[in-house]
């Protein structure tokens, strides 16, 4: 089976007759709404980690303008593959 082939969205933006697939690659800094769906970790867990000093402030999350808790993507890859 041949893979499909993806395009930029500029190319089949006119194209409304074609499937179009995309590839989204999250921020460095997101929510905790999006630790689930990448990393299957839930908010509870997310919180023990941020409480109990498991997640190192401003390495693996930090709060935002806004005040809210947001995490680093690639810090917790890392820790989560064991990588300091």
């Amino acid at each position: 089976m041949a893979k499909p082939q993806v395009k930029p969205i500029h190319e089949v933006s006119n194209q409304s007759s074609e499937a179009v697939q995309l590839l989204i690659t999250p921020a460095v800094w997101i929510r905790k709404e999006l630790l689930f769906p990448i990393f299957g970790l839930s908010t509870e867990a997310v919180r023990k980690y941020r409480e109990r000093g498991i997640w190192l402030e401003e390495k693996q999350w930090r709060t935002d303008p806004a005040n809210v808790f947001v995490y680093n993507r690639v810090e917790i890859e890392n820790w989560m593959a064991g990588r300091p």
